[in-house]
């Protein structure tokens, strides 16, 4: 678990599989994680009880915690980026603006318990929760340049109260069908899950912001031509605006075409955000069939009319 949680945070950094650092790292983990599995299916009394997979609620429901925990942390890294590298917030405002998500989510909270309380379907509450997260997602994947407050603010609303609806259903679920003996070994499955995906997550999107943001330079620069009659205007209208702070004829050229590539740069970037924020769209979106295949969770017999 040590090696794989360094590979995951040192693997973009290292630039992943070329490194022998992050190969030792990667056959390490993967070798001891193997040797781990076999020995505890095979020892009386196990640390960790593999055998509660075979429950099938709890194994969806491990598998949709981890997808989760990668985008929503996954989101924890991207967003306050985008905020500060496009669009120049400072880092309180960032923060400020994405706390708005736990607030949606806390005011939420009473309606949840609520539908709960009121026996609803738990899985339909997870899938609605899914549906709301994604709406959030494709939601950022629309925003631009000259997004503002109010166009992140609906989103985080989104995401907020998506999240709301996930979690304590979802756990529930899971939880179900475990016999009361082995509930110490399933929540220490489930939250090992959970942060794994969150370092998947996190590393997933520092690896793609960097490599599609490459990848989209280069294609933007690949239309670009200097006989273009756009990109000769916009060059003309920013030399001729270093030429009235003092800059020579020569200099102030130099300067205009470093002030449109830092503009294509910018462009690449936003638009390897909204790869990240499409394909976490989609990942929540994929994950609510996942939750039907969960069974219904085991509810304690309604209590007597003559118990108070």
């Amino acid at each position: 678990m040590g090696t794989l949680q360094i590979m995951l945070d040192k693997g973009q950094e290292d630039d992943w599989l070329s490194s022998r650092f992050i190969r030792t790292l990667a056959i390490t983990a993967a070798v001891m994680l193997t040797a781990f599995v076999i020995r505890e299916l095979n020892t009386a009394q196990p640390l960790v009880k593999l055998s509660l997979f075979r429950h099938r609620s709890f194994a969806v429901g491990i598998l949709i915690t981890t997808v989760l925990g990668f985008v929503l942390y996954g989101s924890l890294v991207s967003l306050p980026l985008f905020m500060q590298e496009l669009l120049g917030w400072t880092a309180e405002t960032a923060g400020f603006w994405t706390s708005q998500r736990g607030i949606a989510t806390a005011v939420c909270m009473p309606v949840v318990g609520y539908l709960l309380g009121k026996r609803w379907n738990y899985r339909w509450l997870v899938v609605l929760g899914c549906l709301t997260g994604s709406m959030a997602f494709f939601g950022y994947s629309r925003m631009d340049l000259n997004s503002g407050t109010w166009d992140i603010l609906i989103h985080q609303i989104n995401q907020g109260i998506g999240q709301t609806f996930i979690f304590l259903p979802l756990t529930l679920l899971i939880m179900g069908p475990i016999p009361k003996e082995d509930t110490p070994y399933a929540t220490s499955l489930y939250s090992v899950m959970r942060n794994i995906g969150a370092s998947m997550g996190i590393s997933f999107v520092t690896t793609l912001l960097a490599r599609r943001s490459q990848f989209h330079q280069g294609r933007l620069a690949d239309n670009i031509a200097l006989s273009n009659l756009q990109l000769l205007q916009a060059r003309n209208q920013a030399g001729a605006m270093f030429a009235q702070h003092g800059s020579s004829a020569v200099t102030s050229t130099h300067q205009a075409l470093g002030f449109l590539y830092v503009s294509l740069q910018q462009q690449a970037t936003l638009l390897s955000y909204i790869d990240v924020f499409r394909v976490m769209a989609w990942l929540f979106l994929l994950t609510a069939p996942l939750v039907l295949l969960m069974g219904k969770p085991k509810r304690d017999p309604a209590p007597s009319k003559a118990v108070h």
